[in-house]
């Protein structure tokens, strides 16, 4: 329940009368308190049209939610200050290091509602100055403290701030906690574009296990968009006890329209961009017992010198080949193009790989040095026919657009 806060010195609240100038419209508060007696005896005993009768007399009453000297409010929870009577000159609502919580007035000036969010185990200062009928103003005072959070969720962006991407790459968000409220989450995500694009966000599992959501246009970036993720989470709780402290932003540009097309049965693959084929390269992909993923994959990143170790993609003590040169990868599970001086006689000849695609040295480093992280993969005739997870690596390709959309928390 609201406690007014009435002119004059209340308990609780600092309140001073203030020249009638026009204060900058600030941000949100709490409070309460009792009538200070002197304050009401110095104002029936002025006289009538006396200059300090008529302050006192046209003194705004303000109330505030939370109120003053509350404690434990929940994070997130709507700033309120209204004018009982009068209008609100200002409202400011900061933390112990002085960030504000931003707020807008109503049109009749006589409500203020915050627009952004309290944050975990934060104290909170509520300045409140309100308009009289005849202008006099007066300021007020009040504080609270908000919950403390039990855990404290952070997330992961791909791309990070900055760069230029290929036109596959989707906007990637990974939880360090697991999310219950998946909607209100995805209600806090927003997604700009400088061109107009269709696209939806989808949930999945991230290859380590982590909750991650995406955001994947209905079909490739056109080329030259530039891509804002802002992430509003400061203040919202991702399950029982567990918030999120801070917002998150990130920018990225998409490059070159470049696509990389694997033909299995041929033994070749195509660098193609802007709908040209650039050049042709012999390969070795996976053996009928180790076929290549087939579908549609990601470039998720790429590496100069790299060892090859069966142990970390499932395949026990098979191979361990250290300091392989120019090394892309396209799933976390380990299905790489590499260069491959081991296997030179099958390159171009014959499918002998443990799934990856192997070419020469001089190819696997032109290979490196023309495509960039975002580039679509389209394994074509592979014997592998299962649909990789959206979470290994960015599979969210796999799925048609009406499979992605119907991922998205907010799905009708």
């Amino acid at each position: 329940m609201r406690k007014p806060l009435i002119s004059g010195s209340r308990k609780g609240l600092r309140v001073v009368a203030l020249p009638l100038v026009a204060a900058a419209v600030l941000l949100a508060g709490c409070g309460s308190g009792g009538t200070d007696k002197a304050a009401t005896s110095d104002a029936a005993q002025a006289k009538p049209g006396s200059g300090e009768s008529e302050a006192k007399d046209t003194s705004a009453r303000v109330s505030v939610d939370p109120v003053d000297g509350a404690q434990g409010v929940a994070p997130g929870k709507p700033v309120t200050v209204t004018a009982d009577s009068g209008t609100l000159a200002s409202v400011r609502v900061v933390d112990a290091q002085n960030r504000a919580i931003e707020g807008t007035v109503a049109p009749d000036g006589r409500t203020w509602t915050s627009t952004t969010r309290t944050v975990p185990g934060a104290a909170y200062t509520v300045t409140a100055t309100t308009r009289g009928k005849k202008g006099v103003e007066t300021s007020a005072t009040s504080r609270f403290g908000t919950l403390r959070a039990d855990v404290v969720n952070k997330v992961t962006l791909r791309p990070a701030n900055g760069g230029t991407f290929g036109v596959g790459q989707p906007v990637s968000v990974m939880f360090d906690y697991p999310v219950k409220d998946k909607a209100e989450v995805e209600r806090n995500l927003k997604v700009t574009t400088t061109t107009n694009v269709e696209g939806s966000w989808g949930w999945t599992k991230d290859q380590s296990g982590k909750d991650r959501v995406d955001w994947r246009p209905r079909e490739f970036w056109p080329s030259g968009t530039k891509i804002t993720l802002n992430a509003n989470l400061a203040g919202v709780a991702s399950a029982p006890g567990a918030y999120f402290t801070r917002d998150y932003e990130s920018t990225f540009t998409v490059g070159t329209n470049r696509v990389v097309e694997v033909d299995v049965p041929k033994h070749r693959l195509t660098v193609i961009e802007d709908g040209v084929a650039v050049k042709t390269i012999k390969m070795s992909a996976g053996s009928s017992e180790f076929p290549t993923r087939g579908g549609t994959h990601v470039i998720l990143n790429k590496n100069a010198k790299e060892t090859l170790d069966s142990t970390t993609v499932g395949l026990g003590d098979s191979y361990k080949l250290p300091d392989v040169p120019w090394v892309v990868h396209f799933t976390s599970s380990g299905t790489f193009f590499h260069s491959a001086a081991w296997n030179t006689a099958n390159i171009g000849v014959a499918n002998t790989s443990h799934g990856c695609v192997g070419m020469t040295v001089a190819d696997a480093e032109w290979f490196y040095n023309r495509v960039q992280v975002g580039d679509p993969v389209v394994v074509k005739g592979s014997a592998n026919t299962e649909a990789t997870a959206p979470g290994n690596g960015f599979g969210n390709w796999q799925l048609s657009y009406d499979q992605w959309k119907a991922k998205s928390a907010l799905a009708s």
